[in-house]
């Protein structure tokens, strides 16, 4: 009966053991994924444009992302708590000023190429372009 005893407290050592393993793993796989960001972190690559938009109440926020995807709508809603009180025209380019959040800030630039805007300030991979013709 001794003998089970210890086969049975083995196992749940090495169960547990197993288990805090397999947990530290997930947690640096976290940490590593730049995916895996806060939600509450994401507005901070749109810091420094309120001051842009002291005057202005509409401005265009051109995306390439998916937005079914959640981190992609997330990022959308906290660009525009931080540049409350001005609204975010999603996906409309014909104001004067527009926001692009892409894919990449090459993708970016070759949209604003594209729609004839000038690109005047890089954030953290966010583009502030100008539009000469904009509203």
């Amino acid at each position: 009966m001794k003998v089970f005893k210890n086969i049975f407290l083995t196992c749940l050592v090495l169960v547990a053991a197993f288990d805090l393993l397999t947990a530290y793993a997930q947690a640096i796989a976290q940490l590593s994924d730049r995916t895996s960001i806060p939600l509450h972190s994401l507005g901070f690559q749109f810091m420094g444009l309120e001051g842009v938009f002291k005057d202005v109440r509409r401005v265009g926020y051109y995306t390439d992302k998916d937005l079914s995807n959640t981190l992609a709508i997330a990022q959308f809603e906290q660009a525009q708590y931080m540049l409350a009180p001005t609204v975010l025209d999603l996906n409309n380019t014909q104001y004067h000023w527009v926001i692009f959040d892409c894919t990449s800030p090459q993708a970016a630039l070759d949209a604003i190429k594209h729609l004839g805007l000038t690109p005047v300030k890089i954030n953290h991979g966010i583009i502030l372009a100008f539009n000469p013709n904009g509203d």
